[in-house]
């Protein structure tokens, strides 16, 4: 009940609410008779009912707040943690863009009441973890005998060597065919067929789309195109999917799994169409579903590599998902463009992922049209300002950028476009006295960048979201074109360059230049290359390096930072964390070893590097992918010690991953598997990806 200053001071008689009223009137003509309220509110006995339901409404008020505290979801922030105890909720590991304390309470409502069921322990990993997760209970697919009663069709078959979707499935999660029993222990030893045994299927590599971008022929005047920017084979992925509620398992459609040619035979409209993971333009027109095909597009076997083993036919359009390539029918003429999905560990290197906080304002950026060198719209706009590049498609640089005095040049990708800029030479860049120059969001290759600047009032060079691909190129397997070419090469004396989720291939620095990189991969090919050097006789040269990953040896001149963070901060730079070297010995060569500090970083024995701090010395990581073609780029393959997966100062991985948190999520995974397996059961994790 709310009570409010009209029904207190109805219940008072009439006579003394006329009283009241005519008290009030005296009491405005002393103080303000061109006040505009009424003169029955200057009464004493409505001026003491209004201060009585004026603490009838707090007290109201907190009533209200007591019972919305009940509720998770509409309780006050200091309230979640109380009733997270009351239901036992664990805290969870901090993973990017992972579930707040009030979702997982709300969750564990519904989870409870399921606990012990496959559903339950499926979503609760899943949203654990923030990645895609399929729970399979092994033991309703053991072969066995059956009772005549009550017969089961699906269990106990042969395979049937005809059923090629099936035979495709064999060894993934979600499998058909019946096996045998499997006595290994599941949560140690990987045995996964028995009675009891739950597998949680973890697909930890997230679709990277790339849209509406048009692909060259591999042979003029033919009509095959390879789906990936750079013109090598690569393999695509179905699309990420929402996962569903907890009243529905997870299926197989909503999987960000790799399309083979014998799941998208079975079925093309799964894979293919809007609102699909490929699609594909030729002229104005999207290719009709009914004349999409998966073959194998694989090289002649006469030794011959293009055009491949299938001719094109009058009115099909050939896809080999598994290869990265495409038959365009012979019915369509006109440029072809598509829309398709690889798969990455982590936003690392640029993509079509949200990049708002990074670009910056763009209200007057001077759009540049892929029919236009990048080089002259810019110079024709006094090469200073911001420039927009709108599509994920190729671009052409040009031969050189001339940033002038002072200038500000930013040259950047529109939010949700990943552009692909050729180099037919190398791009040099001249930075005029205290100018500063910025890219976004773009994929250079085919040449060198080359920076050059004034030595009495250096600029500045800014790399976000950027890949300059290792090797320069990528030959038609996704092989380097050149491995331990440099990428970037730094001939501005005193600049500064700074450089944050970026690939590269090697980079070279001048005399005075401060070199910081964050979240990098800076890859030269081999172990024996040189990831960062100097040029001949240049000096002074400082880096700083956190969570990155280095193919290559570093030589530098020193490194920056200290143990503590006052020294960092008078430094101006942090101290070297967090990074995996991975060059030959001597991975790292520091001239300058009585300044800087590296810490939580793995650096091999027989370098003569500065003061050390909590850093290791080996064992050597072994990767899934050393390519950049390769999906799993970098990624720590599965059973790596824990000397890398934990050694990071955060206490996870070692390395340009460390912000994707993968150790963070697996533990995650483990807490989730003890709160709600059922009893009697145990459970492995498998990366399947």
């Amino acid at each position: 009940m709310r009570l409010t200053t009209e029904d207190i001071f109805a219940l008072l008689p009439a006579y003394m609410r006329l009283r009241d009223a005519a008290e009030g009137a005296a009491v405005k003509g002393r103080l303000d008779p061109t006040d505009p309220r009424e003169a029955q509110d200057f009464g004493p006995l409505r001026t003491l009912a209004s201060l009585i339901a004026r603490e009838a409404q707090v007290a109201d008020e907190q009533i209200d707040r007591l019972y919305d505290d009940a509720f998770i979801e509409t309780c006050a922030p200091w309230v979640v943690p109380y009733l997270g105890d009351l239901l036992g909720v664990r805290g969870l590991g901090d993973i990017p863009e992972g579930l707040d304390l009030r979702a997982r309470v709300a969750d564990a409502l519904a989870l409870r009441a399921r606990k012990g069921t496959l559903r339950a322990l499926e979503h609760a990993v899943s949203e654990s973890a923030n990645l895609p997760v399929l729970a399979v209970e092994y033991g309703r697919k053991l072969v066995h005998a059956q009772s005549m009663r009550l017969t089961h069709p699906a269990m106990g078959a042969a395979v049937d060597f005809r059923d090629k979707p099936g035979l495709a499935r064999i060894g993934a999660a979600y499998e058909r065919a019946s096996r045998g029993v499997e006595v290994r222990r599941i949560d140690t030893r990987g045995g996964r067929w028995n009675l009891g045994n739950v597998g949680l299927h973890v697909w930890r590599l997230r679709p990277w789309p790339i849209s509406n971008h048009q692909v060259n022929p591999v042979v003029a005047g033919r009509r095959a195109f390879r789906f990936h920017p750079l013109g090598c084979d690569a393999p695509l992925f179905d699309r990420a999917q929402a996962r569903p509620p907890i009243e529905q398992p997870m299926c197989e459609s909503a999987l960000p799994i790799p399309i083979s040619r014998a799941l998208m035979a079975e079925d093309p409209g799964r894979f293919y169409g809007e609102g699909r993971a490929i699609r594909v333009f030729v002229g104005n027109a999207e290719v009709p579903l009914a004349e999409i095909r998966a073959a194998h597009l694989g090289d002649r076997a006469g030794g011959g590599t293009e055009p491949w083993n299938r001719a094109p036919l009058p009115d099909r359009t050939l896809i080999d998902p598994e290869l990265g390539r495409l038959v365009v029918g012979a019915n369509r003429s006109g440029t072809v463009r598509v829309t398709c999905h690889f798969a990455r560990p982590c936003e690392i290197g640029g993509g079509e992922q949200p990049r708002l906080a990074s670009i910056g304002s763009v209200e007057d950026a001077v759009k540049i049209p892929p029919s236009v060198v990048i080089a002259t719209r810019i110079a024709e706009n006094g090469s200073a300002g911001t420039f927009l590049l709108e599509q994920s498609t190729h671009y052409r640089a040009g031969a050189s950028i001339a940033v002038p005095d002072g200038g500000v040049l930013r040259l950047i990708a529109a939010e949700g476009r990943f552009p692909t800029v050729r180099l037919s030479a190398p791009l040099t860049i001249t930075l005029g006295r205290a100018a500063r120059v910025e890219l976004n969001g773009l994929r250079l290759h085919g040449g060198m960048l080359r920076i050059r600047g004034n030595a009495n009032a250096p600029g500045t060079l800014v790399l976000r979201d950027c890949t300059l691909v290792p090797g320069l190129g990528l030959d038609r397997l996704g092989d380097p074109v050149s491995p331990g070419e440099v990428s970037l090469l730094i001939e501005a004396t005193g600049m500064a360059l700074d450089c944050e989720r970026v690939v590269t291939g090697p980079v070279r620095l001048a005399s005075d230049v401060e070199a910081g990189f964050a979240d990098c991969i800076i890859d030269a090919g081999s172990g024996t290359a040189r990831a960062i050097f100097a040029a001949p006789n240049a000096l002074r040269h400082v880096l700083s390096l956190t969570r990155c990953t280095l193919r290559g040896r570093v030589e530098t001149d020193g490194f920056t930072g200290g143990l503590t963070a006052e020294e960092e901060t008078a430094g101006g730079l942090p101290a070297t964390t967090d990074t995996l070297f991975l060059g030959a010995v001597p991975a790292v060569t520091a001239a300058r070893r009585q300044v800087g500090c590296i810490r939580f970083s793995l650096v091999p024995e027989g370098s003569p590097t500065p003061r050390l701090y909590r850093c290791i010395r080996g064992p050597a990581p072994v990767f899934a992918g050393l390519r950049y073609a390769d999906p799993d780029y970098f990624l720590l393959a599965p059973g790596t010690p824990d000397a890398l997966r934990r050694g990071a100062e955060n206490g996870g991985e070692i390395g340009a991953y460390n912000r994707a948190a993968l150790t963070v999520r697996d533990d995650n995974i483990a807490r989730s598997i003890e709160d709600f397996l059922r009893f009697g059961h145990a459970a492995g994790i498998f990366h399947e990806s």
